[in-house]
């Protein structure tokens, strides 16, 4: 919990938690590469893609990286 307090885009990650209904510990952790488990994680993981807080691998061989 405390590196989510001093990291850069804190309070994406408290909005985020708040949009849904977890912690911002976990949207830390998934946008510092924690894998994703079931939709949720899914549709934080699109927002933080949105909001150009991680970035698409242009390398990956997952198609689900290239689905919106």
């Amino acid at each position: 919990m405390l590196k989510v307090l001093f990291a850069r885009h804190r309070a994406i990650y408290f909005k985020l938690a708040l949009k849904y209904m977890t912690t911002p510990g976990h949207v830390y952790k998934l946008a510092h590469g924690g894998s994703a488990h079931g939709s949720k994680d899914s549709k934080i993981c699109h927002d933080l893609l949105d909001l150009k807080v991680v970035h698409r691998r242009h390398y990956s061989q997952n198609p689900a990286d290239y689905k919106m």
